[in-house]
């Protein structure tokens, strides 16, 4: 545990061996009632969505994907589109060698655009990581069934298993996303993996059809050309295969895992650059130590995890000294968060920035030595509850990190106050961890 907690950040984790939790926790100020974004952890929800939807007979993964859409049939410009089937979608090989989300955003018809896509080699040929296929699964299930794939899976999966999951992201036509988007607890994140762990039989009856899950979780497509040898083992129906068991995963370390062999169960939530280096700690740090017979009692050792679980936290510089407490505002030049103008007003225990944009007023509070809480949305399309400490580098330069408490990003704001001839006079930095590179943005 401490081993996977050096990892920054990790938010969460559930291990479930033989069907009991024997060790969970949540790192602060990541806690857990909040639902999590999962990213492409949803695209094995969506997996499932097709899965049911094929025992009740309202598709076969063998037909074509353009029969669901005959409306856009005059949009086709690449005759071997007429040959993608569901087949195809599911395991990442619809013959495109790029995430068609290139030509979906910027639409307001993701199905047009994947449709009238070219595609670069015949469709279950070669596999390519492709969430713009994911999302025209879930297109499929809101054709089939009349409902977004959140309200299809409520009394199918979510309501048996007493899951209650956040929002599912749609798109511009309101059709949940499929390959992202979705967001759900910790909790119900291992109910998931444990549901799966069992062939899809929970308390007795049958959730998921268990033919469909042998299919879906073992090696379809090969994915060998991958480097890091988790991504390299085989991709299913929306599950990768892992060097032990397999998995649902999603940007920064989302994680459904199923160690059958074991008779394990993981779900981790984390904000990790290194996705690789998340597995290798479960591999090297917990399998080794996994055995059959139970193990001797060893209470003071319990004592001690519990208490180690119940205080992981990121951890809040001790508060520094600062020389500026007046109220300060900046004016902003044009810019792509449509910011106006900030507010900064400080207390002996926290700060708080007040930003006036095209959209309104918003406000982030940061504690000195502490997290402050807001629901802030600022850089983001939707508001999201935000933890944020402050502390000040030197007299004149404030630092503030924010954590997005239901997902994987987090900003620093570098706020600079100097009455000084420097490039940095009067400037705001925010440098903002997104998932695959940084992104800085400087407002002036």
């Amino acid at each position: 545990m401490k081993e996977l907690c050096k990892l920054q950040y990790l938010n969460s984790i559930c291990i479930l061996r033989h069907g009991r939790c024997c060790l969970e926790g949540w790192v602060a100020p990541y806690c857990r009632e909040t639902p999590h974004q999962l990213f492409s952890l949803s695209k094995s929800f969506t997996s499932c969505g097709i899965g049911l939807a094929q025992a009740e007979g309202l598709l076969n993964v063998q037909d074509k994907l353009v029969s669901f859409f005959p409306e856009y049939s005059g949009c086709i410009v690449d005759s071997r589109m007429n040959k993608v089937t569901l087949d195809d979608l599911l395991t990442m090989r619809s013959g495109h060698l790029a995430c068609t989300t290139r030509f979906m955003f910027g639409t307001d018809d993701y199905v047009k655009a994947f449709l009238s896509s070219r595609l670069d080699t015949e469709p279950g040929t070669r596999f390519t990581y492709n969430s713009g296929a994911s999302y025209m699964l879930a297109a499929v299930i809101k054709k089939v069934t009349g409902e977004n794939l959140r309200e299809y899976l409520g009394p199918r999966l979510f309501e048996p298993l007493q899951m209650t999951p956040g929002i599912w992201e749609c798109c511009p036509k309101g059709i949940n996303l499929g390959g992202w988007g979705l967001y759900m607890t910790t909790d119900d994140i291992a109910k998931f993996a444990q549901l799966l762990l069992q062939h899809g039989k929970w308390e007795g009856r049958q959730i998921l059809p268990e033919d469909y899950l042998a299919e879906a979780t073992r090696k379809h497509a090969d994915n060998s050309m991958n480097e890091a040898p988790d991504w390299k083992q085989g991709y299913g129906y929306q599950f990768w295969r892992s060097r032990h068991g397999y998995r649902g995963d999603g940007a920064s370390g989302q994680y459904a895992i199923v160690l059958e062999e074991q008779d394990i169960a993981i779900a981790v939530t984390s904000c990790v650059g290194n996705m690789q280096a998340e597995l290798d700690v479960l591999w090297e740090k917990l399998l080794p130590y996994v055995h059959d017979a139970p193990l001797p009692e060893a209470p003071e050792a319990h004592r001690e995890l519990l208490e180690y679980l119940q205080k992981m936290a990121i951890p809040t510089p001790e508060p520094s000294a600062s020389t500026w407490h007046a109220p300060a505002t900046f004016r902003f030049q044009d810019n792509p968060a449509g910011i106006r103008q900030c507010d900064i007003f400080f207390s002996e225990k926290d700060c708080a920035l007040t930003f006036q944009t095209s959209r309104g007023s918003e406000q982030l509070r940061a504690g000195f030595g502490h997290f402050d809480y807001s629901t802030f949305q600022l850089t983001d399309a939707l508001p999201h509850p935000v933890a944020a400490y402050a502390i000040w580098k030197n007299p004149h330069t404030l630092e503030i990190h924010s954590f997005i408490c239901d997902g994987i990003f987090r900003d620093v704001w570098t706020v600079d106050f100097e009455d000084s001839k420097t490039p940095l006079k009067n400037q705001m930095l925010c440098s903002c961890f997104r998932p695959e590179k940084p992104q800085f943005i400087v407002l002036n």
